[in-house]
């Protein structure tokens, strides 16, 4: 079915501000944005700064974090009062992932940037993050890359840091170490987030709920732990929940995941997910290239020469591998 959009009308009641409430004999839209959101339930942010729950309406389609919606309030002054949500305004960009029976579905709408954390434990999975950078890179916003849990260091895992601030720093990505129990680096972190509507992503146990309970000291997160026996992280945070930063911004919690595949995106996405990449795009000797074994391929030619990461390469070529 599809779904419900906004109207002219609509539309011009959002640009207006419109953010009264309704009165016994006033069916006025109003205007909001999802903080969270649970079956046919969701928790709205007013356009005056207050949270209203709200009920769905049949046919308004996948909803999520971040979306701007209209909704009325029925049945004013009575028992039955009910916010109602009766469209979704259209959106400027869409994170999707791919879901079960390979459908896409919906993580947050109309972010500015992704916070892809990782940390020491459980182990970075760099695939992942390239993963989640070619789906960025799509959208578009603007990526960021934090190692968290930096307390846990040693000899060991420290160059496990440097491959990532080498990697991903030498291409231009900004890249941040912090740590929750020491406080480390969640200042420059927090310049960072002020004034955008982030999200964090990442596999599960690696402190997203942490970094923002300590970002957002007056929220009450709770908190998961590593499993000693698998040291992969427990799921705590089962829907995705948006805060606001007092410095002006606001911040997405996701669920923590065992893997993420972006949705539906085709080889020349991918190309444009891999930013070190793209200018060697059309410079191939075969127009079909695959990257992988032709001879002329200009990607091939710049990994030799050490002009672009062979684990990012090797990304790449198992991204194009995984949609074929």
């Amino acid at each position: 079915m599809s779904k419900r959009r906004l109207t002219e009308k609509q539309q011009r009641t959002i640009s207006a501000g419109k953010n009264r409430h309704s009165t016994s004999n006033d069916t006025s839209t109003l205007s909001g944005t999802v903080i969270s959101h649970h079956g046919r339930d969701l928790i709205a942010l007013t356009a005056s700064g207050e949270t209203i729950q709200c009920r769905l309406r049949q046919n308004i389609g996948s909803i999520v974090c971040g979306d701007r919606i209209l909704y009325t309030v029925e049945d004013v002054g009575s028992a039955d009062e009910q916010a109602v949500v009766i469209a979704l305004g259209e959106r400027d960009n869409l994170l999707q992932k791919t879901g079960f029976g390979s459908k896409a579905k919906a993580v947050a709408a109309n972010i500015d940037q992704v916070v892809i954390v990782c940390a020491l434990a459980p182990k970075p999975n760099l695939y992942l993050i390239d993963r989640y950078l070619v789906a960025t890179e799509n959208l578009p916003a603007r990526p960021l890359l934090v190692i968290n849990k930096t307390d846990l260091m040693d000899e060991a895992s420290e160059y496990i840091v440097n491959d990532i601030n080498a990697i991903y720093g030498d291409i231009g990505y900004r890249v941040i170490e912090t740590s929750a129990t020491r406080m480390n680096g969640l200042d420059e972190l927090q310049s960072e987030l002020d004034g955008k509507t982030s999200i964090l992503v990442g596999l599960s146990g690696v402190g997203k709920s942490s970094l923002i309970k300590d970002l957002l000291p007056e929220i009450d997160i709770r908190i998961g732990e590593i499993s000693v026996a698998s040291q992969e992280g427990k799921h705590t945070t089962t829907v995705s929940s948006l805060y606001l930063i007092p410095e002006g911004g606001k911040l997405i919690d996701s669920p923590g995941v065992r893997d993420f595949t972006p949705a539906n995106l085709e080889r020349k996405e991918i190309l444009n997910g891999f930013i070190e990449l793209k200018p060697y795009r059309g410079r191939c000797k075969f127009a079909n290239c695959t990257h992988d074994h032709e001879p002329g391929c200009a990607i091939k030619d710049a990994l030799a020469k050490g002009e672009v990461s062979q684990q990012r390469v090797d990304s790449f070529r198992k991204m194009l591998a995984d949609i074929d």
